[in-house]
């Protein structure tokens, strides 16, 4: 009597499904991997992130922050499009979750302000809220960074 095809002639035991190549990833985490920002690096070792189209409110709402460990310059370009001056706070911070306030400013309406931190931690982030409470405005922040 023959054996079925999916049997080991030898042993009668059910054959092993055939493994691609390829482990296939879950779908979760191909989902997750998807959703974190990219930096847009170019062989030069220049970077750049763009946040476009943030509003301000009447709190001060933090941006995601950068790993700045292996960047040998790197700064903030806030573009005000809004109607009304807006607050600008750098941070910095050893580990991710607590931050000491490294430089605050204003950017007015229709301007452009470049903010460069002066003091070094691994992260930085950039905070911001509208300075008249009540009145928000609509911002575009770039982050330019040189790789070390």
């Amino acid at each position: 009597m023959p054996k079925p095809a999916n049997r080991c002639e030898r042993t009668g035991r059910k054959k092993n499904p055939v493994i691609s190549a390829k482990p296939r990833k879950s779908k979760c985490r191909r989902r997750c991997r998807r959703r974190k920002r990219k930096e847009k690096c170019t062989r030069s070792g220049f970077c750049e992130v763009v946040y476009k189209d943030l509003h301000t409110s009447d709190q001060f709402k933090p941006l995601p922050m950068q790993d700045t460990s292996n960047k040998t310059m790197y700064s903030y370009a806030i573009v005000n499009h809004g109607e009304n001056p807006a607050v600008l706070r750098l941070e910095v911070g050893p580990n991710g979750s607590d931050y000491a306030v490294d430089m605050e400013g204003v950017v007015e309406k229709g301007m452009t302000e470049v903010v460069v931190p002066s003091k070094f931690m691994r992260y930085t982030r950039l905070t911001m809220k509208s300075k008249l409470k009540g009145q928000p405005t609509r911002l575009q922040v770039y982050f330019q960074a040189q790789l070390a």
